[in-house]
């Protein structure tokens, strides 16, 4: 079984300067990673498999085990081009092919007058007991701003660089409201929706993030701002998706990073894991994604809030 997430990270490709066949172990290795991406790639009908595999043998060249033969998988990994595949190896690699991420930014929340709504929806990756912490974290934020004056809300997606898009929908599931909120479309252009029904984020029906305690706005479906920059990326990009084409909602900022697909795990024999990408983004409309979302209205970063306000405003009193 796969579990689907959308989350990103970043690798590089190393150089080998030697040309020596890689060992049998390696090379069936290889053949196994090889396996998995033609199968499942979301890009797998653009590569040519045959060039494809002689490329990553000789990537391998004079590997003798399995840990030698890593630097090669993410050779494979930036090769599909997907830029959002990425490998997690069963043992720590040495050297300088899989540098340390950076932090990503911290971004605080924004000052807004009181008749604005303002909730923040970071990233977040990790444990079920930190993703259960997550949803009852941001949901009592915006339990505690809401108010039945309020004549709409800023929902702020910058800087969220991805995770687990599950707890994310959870907690705008209130300000969403109940709907298909979007579809995943596989290689073979299959499509499984998601939505949002009463604390739960469904895949297809099935249950992916939920909470027992969810929180209904006092005034239901109303006027939402979204806001996204060039960092809003992978699970965040699907949150921009779920809000796209949905009444009386509008986005501000800049393009977001450019990684609006999913990814699969798949295991390796060794433990290894591929995160690999299998499906692009689309919204309810069946829209698809797969590359950077632009805003409604780009702006410059300290344009953004006070034009979104004034947005709401005016959408809020042309829907009286």
């Amino acid at each position: 079984m796969t579990v689907k997430l959308c989350i990103l990270f970043f690798v590089f490709a190393s150089c080998s300067a030697e040309r020596k066949p890689p060992s049998p172990a390696v090379r069936k290795y290889l053949e196994e990673v090889v396996s998995i991406m033609q199968a499942n790639s979301i890009n797998r009908a653009a590569i040519n498999w045959v060039d494809f595999k002689k490329n990553l043998l000789a990537e391998a060249s004079g590997a003798k085990t399995i840990e030698q033969a890593y630097p090669a998988v993410v050779f494979a990994i930036v090769a599909l081009g997907d830029k959002h595949s990425f490998f997690v190896p069963a043992r720590p690699v040495k050297g300088p092919e899989l540098p340390t991420p950076k932090q990503p930014p911290i971004y605080l929340d924004e000052p807004v007058p009181g008749d604005i709504g303002y909730i923040r929806i970071p990233w977040v990756v990790g444990s079920q007991e930190k993703l259960d912490a997550y949803i009852t974290s941001v949901q009592a934020q915006i339990k505690e701003r809401d108010k039945r004056e309020l004549k709409g809300w800023l929902v702020d997606l910058r800087g969220n660089m991805g995770g687990n898009m599950w707890p994310m929908l959870v907690v705008a599931g209130p300000i969403l409201g109940e709907d298909t909120l979007g579809y995943f479309f596989d290689s073979n252009n299959i499509k499984t929706a998601w939505r949002y029904e009463k604390g739960k984020a469904l895949l297809d029906g099935d249950v992916q993030a939920e909470t027992a305690n969810y929180y209904t706005l006092k005034s239901a479906q109303p006027v939402v701002a979204v806001l996204t920059d060039t960092l809003t990326a992978s699970s965040g990009e699907a949150v921009a998706v779920a809000f796209k084409a949905r009444k009386h909602t509008r986005s501000f900022g800049a393009g977001t990073c450019g990684v609006s697909t999913c990814n699969s795990s798949f295991y390796l024999s060794d433990g290894s894991i591929i995160w690999l990408t299998t499906a692009v983004l689309a919204d309810r409309r069946l829209v698809p994604y797969g590359h950077s979302i632009a805003p409604d209205e780009p702006l410059k970063p300290t344009e953004v809030v006070p034009r979104a306000v004034r947005w709401i405003r005016e959408e809020y009193k042309a829907k009286k």
